[in-house]
């Protein structure tokens, strides 16, 4: 498999990272997950905005442009026999560092930064998910992510927990919650519910990273007419729907049909979930015929 890092296309087993990288020693630094289809990013302009506005956060610079990003897609897309089917591309962007400054404190911008980027095949289980549905569980506020949630950082301790902690009880995504009870994310995607026909979805004042795929499912309801509410939700909230669903920008929409054992609704996907699904893959495909 071909990565590209710090200005080459390399294979996968000789790609070396410095042991100072800022990124492995401390978790210092931003990434970006999504998807191409058929070898084509679809969002990149918005994912590279996210990208380059969490790298400042951090005072990290950002070496690479937009079009860079796209170069790279294409020839990652190429060298890796990708072209024709669909595939999970991940922007990672950390400190770098050396030994006569390994806890850089001043002058970051000096730094030059680790870049690397990866593609690799989407699996069939996000199709499967998506027509079927997954089991979920609740998780308490230990395993929401930690300070600065809204930023899609490299300290992921948080989502593995949670994931493994999922994957322990036999299911495919955890929804967390802070310590108030109030429900956040999950693990890895956004959540929606569906109550007396309106759309709910945790308020962004909760702390949690809202992700580029909530942003078109809000676009998406309001041009269908679905009223929605960015609203705090708790556990009442979720034995009261009548629909859940999950989404990101790799899996998509992904309908939850039972929560810590429990069905939703009548335990299959819903219909509202279904039009979001249809109307968000239409998009998608829009987006592919003007690129």
């Amino acid at each position: 498999m071909i990565v590209y890092l710090n200005g080459q296309f390399v294979d996968a087993e000789k790609a070396m990272i410095p042991v100072w990288d800022g990124g492995f020693l401390y978790g210092d630094g931003v990434y970006t997950t999504l998807r191409l289809y058929g070898g084509r990013p679809v969002d990149l302009p918005a994912h590279f905005l996210r990208l380059k506005t969490h790298a400042a956060a951090l005072e990290l610079p950002l070496p690479l442009t937009e079009a860079d990003f796209h170069d790279i897609a294409r020839r990652l897309a190429a060298g890796n026999d990708l072209e024709s089917t669909d595939g999970r591309m991940r922007i990672t962007i950390s400190r770098g560092g050396g030994p006569d400054n390994p806890f850089p404190l001043k002058g970051l911008e000096t730094i030059a930064p680790t870049v690397l980027v990866t593609l690799t095949p989407v699996g069939p289980e996000p199709d499967q998910w998506q027509k079927e549905g997954i089991p979920v569980i609740t998780l308490d506020a230990s395993y929401a992510r930690g300070n600065s949630p809204e930023l899609k950082t490299l300290n992921s301790l948080a989502t593995l927990r949670a994931l493994r902690r999922a994957a322990a009880e036999g299911c495919i995504e955890a929804i967390l919650s802070d310590s108030e009870g109030q429900l956040l994310e999950g693990a890895i995607s956004n959540l929606f519910l569906v109550a007396s026909d309106k759309l709910l979805t945790p308020a962004q004042s909760g702390g949690f990273l809202a992700g580029r795929t909530r942003e078109r499912i809000l676009a998406i309801a309001a041009a269908e007419n679905i009223t929605v509410r960015e609203k705090d939700l708790d556990r009442r909230h979720l034995e009261a729907a009548c629909e859940v669903f999950m989404a990101s920008s790799v899996r998509e929409v992904v309908p939850v049909i039972s929560i810590d054992g429990k069905a939703v609704g009548n335990g299959l996907p819903g219909e509202v979930t279904r039009r979001i699904q249809d109307r968000y893959r239409e998009a998608i495909l829009s987006d592919l015929s003007r690129s």
